[in-house]
This record gives structure tokens, C-alpha cells and sequence, in this order.
């Protein structure tokens, strides 16, 4: 995916379902692999829990109105999938620091993507709607000063 930078520290977890690819030469391989609707509630409230805090930066993707930029370089907040209410079955996405957060809802989406390194590391959440809009969350690289309140984001 365009504009998707590899992380530069190593993290020591694997996203959920993981398995590991190799070529024949004996070489990890990049991976994208489709999350299964059943378990799209655990395997995102897992990856909130693990990646809160960390920088992403939100686009969004779609016939209609080609490439938007959402959010540019935020902590995240959650990434949740709704199960109750009018909003059941959508997945809101927040980031953002206290008081300035920026919300992104997903009203019907149909397929949920994880876009991972050689490693296993997320390196883009894939999210498309029935619409054919995709909603791509990319896992940006550590940068000197980032830290909640330190720095400004990018």
C-alpha cells in the first residue's frame, strides 16, 4: 500500500490467527490476511488493548471520492467493533489525545484485513464497507519525542 513505512522497533506480539510464511529460500514473507467476521470483536478489542497509544495514521479509499486523508499521525484510542444498539456491527475508530479526539464509525462493514510485516507486526488494518469504501489504519513508526503531550504529530 502506498506511503506504508515498516516500524522501527520490534513489538513481541503476533495479531490474531498469525501464521508464519516462509519462501523457499527459507525468508519470512509479507502477509495480508482476511480476519473472519466471528472474530472480528475479540481480534479488535485485542488490538486496542496492544496498540493504544501508538501512532496511526487514517485514509480512507473509495471510487467515489478517491484517497482522504482522516487523521495524520495520532495516538490510538480503540478500535471497537459495536454489539449493541442502532450502531451494532460497525467499528468505530478513535484517536487523538484527551479532549481532542477524532472518531471514525464504520456503519456496514463487510471485510476486515490485517496487512502484516515479515515479522508478524501490523503494519495496516484494512477495513472496506458494502460500498466498496476501504478505511485504512497504517501503524506508523516510533519517532524521537513520541509520547503523549511531547512533540506534535505530523
Amino acid at each position: 500500500m502506498p506511503g506504508k513505512q515498516a516500524r522501527s522497533t520490534p513489538r513481541t506480539h503476533k495479531p490474531y490467527g498469525f501464521a508464519e510464511q516462509r519462501n523457499p529460500e527459507g525468508k519470512h514473507m509479507h502477509h495480508t490476511r482476511e480476519i473472519p467476521r466471528e472474530g472480528w470483536g475479540d481480534y479488535l478489542a485485542l488490538l486496542s488493548n496492544l496498540e493504544r497509544d501508538h501512532w496511526v495514521r487514517i485514509e480512507t479509499e473509495s471510487v467515489d471520492f478517491g484517497d482522504q486523508p482522516l487523521a495524520g499521525r495520532l495516538p490510538l484510542v480503540e478500535i471497537a467493533l459495536e454489539s449493541k444498539g442502532s450502531d451494532q456491527g460497525s467499528v468505530e475508530i478513535i484517536v487523538g489525545r484527551p479532549g481532542g479526539e477524532v472518531t471514525h464509525r464504520i456503519l456496514k462493514p463487510d471485510h476486515i484485513y490485517a496487512d502484516e510485516s515479515e515479522s508478524g507486526e501490523l503494519e495496516c488494518l484494512d477495513i472496506e464497507d458494502a460500498d466498496q469504501v476501504k478505511t485504512l489504519i497504517f501503524f506508523e513508526p516510533q519517532r524521537a519525542g513520541d509520547e503523549l503531550g511531547i512533540g506534535a504529530p505530523s
